[in-house]
C-alpha cells in the first residue's frame, strides 16, 4: 500500500502552446493542414494584448495559487511554444523561476501527451504511479488543494485508475454584458481535474469524459477560481445558456466566506484579474508580488521534437453529464 506522503503529484498547464490536444482548431484536421493552422493561431495566441493577459493571469492566479500550496510536495509542468517571441518568453521564464517546482519547456509543435512523456522521461516520473492535474493559466484552485488532492488518492490507489474532481467553480465572467462571479457545480470541469491512469496522461481524456471510463470521485468543498474574458477559447455565453448550465450569481457573503477560506493568497492583482476586489473585502492582499523563497533555475529547456515521436490517438471530449444537482449555496468547509 502506497503512501500517502509518497504520492507523486504532476500538475500540466498549456501556455499558449500549439499543437493537438483537446482544442477545437486542430480536430480531425489532416497533418498536411496543420502548418495553416499553426500560422494563424501564432497570430492569435501571441497579439500583444492577449499574451500580456495571459502572462498576468498566469502569474497572479494560477502560479500564486500553487506556490501557496499547504501541502508544497509536488511538481508542475508548463508547456509553451518555441514559437513565442522571445520578448514572452523572457518574461514567462522570469515568472516560472521563482519557484524550483514548475519546469517550464518551450516545444515545437506536437500534442500535448507527447511532451508529457518527454518530459516524465526527463524527470524519471513514473506516469502509471503519478497523479497528474491539469490547470489552465487564468485560473486557480484552492490553497488546500494539494493536500486534499492526496488524499483521495491514497484512498484511492488501489483502483488503479481513477479521477478526481474538484466541482464547486466560481466562474468569473471579467467583461462584456454578463460580467460577474457564478456559482456553478460543475463535476468534472477542467480546473484541477485530476488522473491517475496506466497508460495515458490527464489530456487523453475530455475531462468530462474521465468518470464515464474510470472509478471518479467528485469534492465539492474545495473550490476553483475560473476566468473568462473575451479571448478565451471557450466562447461568450448568453444569460439563457448560463441560467441553462445552473450557474448563478454569487452573493458577496459567500465570496467573502470562500476567499478568506481558500484563496486569501491572492495579491491586490490577483483579486482585480478575477473581479473579487469587486466582492470582498481582503483581510491582508499584498500590493506586490512576494512568492515564497525558492531556488532559481537555469534557463528552461527548448525541445527539438523528436521524428519518431508518435501521434496519441485523439479523443473527444464529452458534453457534462446529467443535470445540475440541488445543493445549498453554503460552502461547506470538510477537512
Amino acid at each position: 500500500m502506497v503512501k500517502e506522503q509518497d504520492i507523486n503529484i504532476v500538475g500540466v498547464c498549456r501556455f499558449s502552446m500549439l499543437g493537438r490536444g483537446d482544442w477545437k482548431a486542430y480536430r480531425n484536421q489532416p497533418e498536411e493542414a496543420l502548418e495553416e493552422i499553426y500560422a494563424e493561431k501564432v497570430k492569435e495566441l501571441f497579439e500583444p494584448r492577449r499574451i500580456e493577459a495571459r502572462l498576468a493571469t498566469f502569474q497572479h492566479l494560477t502560479l500564486r495559487s500553487l506556490t501557496h500550496q499547504t501541502d508544497p510536495n509536488f511538481s508542475f509542468l508548463v508547456v509553451s511554444s518555441d514559437r513565442m517571441p522571445e520578448k514572452y518568453r523572457r518574461q514567462l521564464a522570469d515568472i516560472c523561476a521563482a519557484d524550483k517546482r514548475v519546469i517550464l519547456k518551450f516545444v515545437p509543435p506536437m500534442h500535448i501527451s507527447d511532451a508529457i512523456r518527454m518530459v516524465a522521461e526527463e524527470q524519471d516520473w513514473s506516469l502509471p504511479n503519478s497523479v497528474q492535474f491539469r490547470l489552465d493559466d487564468d485560473d486557480c484552485v484552492s490553497k488546500e488543494y494539494i493536500r486534499r488532492l492526496r488524499r483521495h488518492a491514497s484512498g484511492m490507489w488501489r483502483n488503479g485508475n481513477f479521477g478526481i474532481s474538484f466541482s464547486q467553480q466560481y466562474y468569473c465572467i471579467t467583461d462584456g454584458p454578463t460580467e460577474g462571479i457564478y456559482d456553478w457545480y460543475s463535476p468534472f470541469f477542467s480546473a484541477g481535474a485530476a488522473v491517475r491512469s496506466a497508460g495515458r496522461t490527464i489530456f487523453d481524456f475530455g475531462h468530462y469524459q474521465i468518470p464515464l471510463r474510470m472509478t471518479a470521485v467528485t469534492d465539492p468543498h474545495f473550490p476553483n477560481i475560473v476566468t473568462h474574458r473575451g479571448d478565451n477559447d471557450t466562447p461568450r455565453h448568453a444569460p439563457e445558456i448560463l441560467r441553462k448550465r445552473g450557474m448563478r450569481k454569487a452573493p458577496h457573503s459567500e465570496l467573502q466566506r470562500i476567499y478568506e477560506r481558500h484563496f486569501d493568497y491572492l495579491t491586490t492583482e490577483g483579486l482585480a484579474l478575477c473581479r473579487f476586489d469587486t466582492a470582498i473585502t481582503p483581510a491582508a492582499a499584498e500590493t506586490t508580488e512576494a512568492p515564497p523563497e525558492m531556488s532559481q533555475k537555469t534557463t528552461p529547456e527548448i525541445i527539438e521534437k523528436s521524428e519518431s515521436a508518435t501521434q496519441p490517438a485523439s479523443t473527444v471530449a464529452g458534453k457534462a453529464p446529467g443535470k445540475r444537482r440541488a445543493r445549498s449555496s453554503k460552502q461547506e468547509s470538510a477537512s
